[in-house]
């Protein structure tokens, strides 16, 4: 009887972990993400897209906006448990270039999070849908 608790006890541990771990697959992100970017200071938002897929187990995107504005692939990714952070090149009103960075949680088919400019010292926020 002691030697059954045991092993329900383990196979509960067990599977447990791998419900953590398979929730936590970068493969879960790949697809069209879409949603409005907000600055600090501006009234119109932004619709950014972001395609991600997964490549040699890495992921690796592509990210576009209504404006013409950010069109280039994303770098600095780097993805752990829900927190899901890049940069994106951005073609600053200015003329120059610049980055933008993302700072996202991400849950089931959303992700939200923190957006920041430096080369603008603008912040904001962009929320984005997964696509089916």
């Amino acid at each position: 009887m002691r030697l059954a608790r045991k092993a329900t006890a383990a196979a509960a541990v067990i599977l447990w972990a791998g419900l953590i771990l398979a929730a936590q697959q970068p493969a879960d992100l790949a697809g069209t993400w879409s949603g409005d970017a907000t600055l600090e200071g501006m009234d119109e938002p932004n619709t950014l897209t972001l395609v991600l897929e997964l490549k040699e187990g890495k992921l690796a995107g592509h990210m576009t906006d209504q404006y013409g504005a950010i069109d280039g692939d994303i770098k600095d990714v780097v993805f752990e448990q829900d927190a899901f952070n890049f940069s994106a090149p951005l073609n600053l009103p200015s003329g120059g270039e610049g980055t933008i960075i993302f700072k996202m949680k991400v849950s089931d088919a959303a992700m939200k999070g923190e957006i920041e400019i430096p080369a603008m010292s603008a912040k904001g926020a962009w929320e984005a849908s997964k696509k089916k």
